[in-house]
């Protein structure tokens, strides 16, 4: 009697994700889910080994329970806090990451958000839509000149840096492991941490969603920025608390913000909330936030979006396929659950 294949899915996955997964692994049975939402009624999920997610699945204590064989949690991104990291050692399931694939793609991203918001270019769009336009009411703001402020000069940090001297942008930045190497190169200078929050015209995060940074712009950080100033995040939603963001900026305390992460972002998914729902599990009560900053008109908020260029997916994939052959062969790189 022949042995079953080992099972390997892929949530949030595309055709393309199927065609190179099914390519490279001959010998599993690959399995793609559109949805990232993990339903335990899938017949997959008993039989999988190996599951490969995207940031908006979540797999904590409840969803390991699911997966009676799983060895390994393959995330396709850089981030990884959509994964209990504990939970998973517990059970002896290894979870790996890709350290880069969009340094260039996010960093490009965050200055478009930023010029989007200062050149109020959905605001100029819908006047054209609607033929009635009047440059009063729809004059920007130049990049040229304005101080930018960086919070992470880790690779995406590094790269909004070297665009922003381009824009000849005066630029300053805080990281708890400053490369003053890299300052010289680029031209920027690092200061504390409540300074750049207080000089900056511009504030772009590029920090991890750690504890450690859970609501690090919070209403005492925002009510040292300049009412003129734009947050751009487009690192984690967890790093800024949406409840003091709004009230910054229904109050004119904050001009604007190009958000490519929020709180809670998981629920723009109606899947999402349907099977938050059928497990019993508590919708956070600031869910409801996501409407109130989609509808403020100096916000524009895009659904993680800021990774997704046809160049950076490729890179995903081909390292999350590294990284699942290096596990199989027993000698796993890139893990974060060590």
């Amino acid at each position: 009697m022949s042995r079953k294949k080992p099972t390997l899915i892929i949530y949030s996955s595309s055709r393309a994700d199927e065609l190179l997964f099914r390519r490279s692994f001959p010998y599993h049975e690959v399995v793609g889910i559109p949805s990232p939402v993990i339903d335990p009624s899938c017949p997959a999920v008993k039989q999988a080994e190996v599951i490969a997610i995207h940031v908006a699945s979540h797999v904590g204590a409840t969803q390991l329970k699911y997966f009676p064989r799983l060895k390994h949690i393959a995330c396709r991104s850089t981030g990884y806090d959509m994964v209990d990291i504990g939970a998973a050692k517990k059970r002896g399931v290894i979870v790996t990451n890709v350290p880069s694939y969009g340094e260039h793609t996010v960093a490009e991203y965050a200055m478009l958000l930023a010029m989007l918001v200062l050149r109020r270019i959905p605001a100029t769009l819908d006047a054209v839509s609607q033929g009635d336009i009047s440059a009063q009411e729809l004059t920007g703001h130049d990049l040229a000149g304005k101080t930018l402020g960086v919070l992470g000069t880790g690779r995406i940090g590094l790269r909004v840096i070297h665009i922003a001297r381009g824009f000849n942008m005066r630029v300053i930045a805080h990281d708890v492991y400053p490369d003053h190497n890299k300052a010289i190169e680029l031209g920027f200078e690092y200061r504390v941490f409540n300074d750049v929050l207080e000089q900056s015209d511009i504030v772009s995060l590029h920090m991890p969603g750690t504890k450690q940074n859970t609501h690090i712009i919070n209403a005492s950080a925002l009510a040292r920025m300049k009412p003129s100033a734009v947050l751009i995040n487009t690192a984690r939603g967890s790093l800024v608390s949406t409840n003091a963001l709004i009230k910054a900026l229904k109050s004119n305390q904050l001009a604007g913000a190009g958000l490519d992460v929020v709180e809670g972002e998981q629920y723009l998914d109606l899947d999402e909330e349907l099977h938050m729902i059928a497990e019993k599990r508590t919708i956070p009560a600031d869910v409801k936030n996501l409407e109130i900053l989609r509808a403020l008109p100096q916000v524009i908020m895009t659904s993680h979006n800021a990774y997704n260029t046809t160049e950076a997916l490729m890179r995903i994939r081909e390292t999350t396929r590294d990284n699942i052959r290096s596990v199989i062969d027993g000698t796993p790189q890139n893990v974060v659950s060590k």
